[in-house]
């Protein structure tokens, strides 16, 4: 056996369904769906509980949404 030790995640590296709904602003029946589709990864640590780890919800978040930044310099000024 080796004397090295694996770093085992703390439970500030996952989320629960209610804050990854906040997160992407929809509802908890929405995250269920996108678990079901298996478009969001998680972790199923018991029949009812859920874990989301956060940089695979940040690398959903960057694959799904893109933010359109509005410039104010390019309107038509009258």
């Amino acid at each position: 056996m080796s004397s090295e030790r694996t770093e085992i995640p703390g439970a500030a590296d996952y989320e629960t369904k209610s804050q990854v709904a906040r997160r992407l602003n929809v509802s908890k029946r929405t995250i269920d769906n996108l678990m079901k589709q298996r478009r969001l990864p998680f972790i199923k640590l018991t029949s009812k509980i859920v874990r989301f780890p956060k940089a695979d919800v940040d690398a959903f978040l960057a694959r799904n949404f893109r933010v359109k930044a509005r410039c104010p310099e390019s309107r038509d000024q009258d």
